[in-house]
């Protein structure tokens, strides 16, 4: 592989480390991943937003080019992309965050405010899946109808929600790599931190803290709060697992970690709604069951 980047790219790389199908390498003081990269139709507006935000002194990994002046490089029939690694702290942390929410940015492409259609096709699609494979992982055989229900919920409330006139700003597909631009999408301001609460949660982070002041401190609009509860009550925490079992990328096993904290995040969202119910007129029939025990 040194080969290939030392010819694409013009670069005298001394020692380079694999790790999966990505590899690592550090010139001079820089550090560098050649990761690959499945196809992306947005690939070219990611590259201009990128320069953008480098333009702007915003230190996001910075993609660069071949010397075909191409972002894709073929390489035994694999898609990579060179990343020039930002020396930002790594740490996810909600300041960051939202500062990142905050970023001007043009808000014209990569808009991903269709929720209710992207998890609809989502939930068929697993739906269908589970109907065909379902007998393999009994794990995930028993407990789908439930995240089932909380994905066509999130759907509902969303669907009766006016979103015409909401905030958008710079946000993530998935928040475990804040300063990727392969990972930059624009979305509704809460998107990212509704998944940053998600994230701490299962990862056996005390959330209460810090969830109550964010609700306290930060002027949501009514709309805002119903996309608020729709986005922590989808569960991407269980179908990001689902999908890493079914890709054999971890052992089914692993969804107990999440199964076993139901009670627990019913009472994350309880708290939420509760907060949201005092100044909005929200009314979730599962929640106020819930909220009757």
């Amino acid at each position: 592989m040194k080969n290939f980047i030392n010819y694409y790219y013009n670069m005298n790389i001394p020692n380079i480390h694999q790790k999966g199908k990505n590899y690592y390498f550090k010139v001079n003081d820089d550090i560098y991943s050649f990761i690959v990269c499945y196809e992306n139709k947005d690939l070219n507006d990611i590259y201009q937003l990128n320069n953008y935000l480098n333009q702007l002194k915003i230190k996001f990994h910075q993609i660069i080019i071949n010397i075909n002046n191409e972002i894709i490089t073929k390489i035994n029939d694999n898609n990579y992309i060179l990343l020039k690694l930002s020396k930002t702290e790594k740490n996810i942390n909600l300041n960051e965050i939202i500062n990142i929410n905050n970023i001007n940015v043009p808000l014209n492409k990569l808009r991903r405010t269709n929720w209710s259609e992207m998890w609809s096709e989502k939930l068929d699609y697993f739906e269908y899946q589970i109907s065909q494979i379902g007998k393999k992982y009994p794990l995930i055989r028993e407990s789908f109808n439930y995240y089932l229900g909380l994905g066509e919920l999130a759907i509902s409330i969303v669907n009766n929600t006016e979103k015409d006139k909401l905030y958008l700003s710079l946000s993530h597909r998935r928040i475990n790599d804040l300063y990727n631009p392969l990972n930059l999408i624009i979305d509704f301001r809460i998107r990212d931190v509704c998944e940053y609460f998600k994230f701490k949660f299962f990862e056996n982070n005390d959330i209460i803290a810090e969830l109550d002041s964010f609700l306290f401190n930060n002027n949501l609009t009514n709309n805002e709060k119903k996309l608020f509860i729709a986005r922590m009550l989808f569960p991407t925490y269980y179908f990001d697992m689902y999908e890493k079992i079914i890709n054999n990328e971890t052992k089914e096993e692993d969804i107990k970690k999440i199964i076993v904290k139901v009670n627990e995040y019913e009472k994350i969202i309880l708290k939420i709604y509760i907060h949201f119910k005092f100044n909005n007129n929200l009314h979730i029939d599962w929640l106020e069951n819930i909220n009757q025990y």
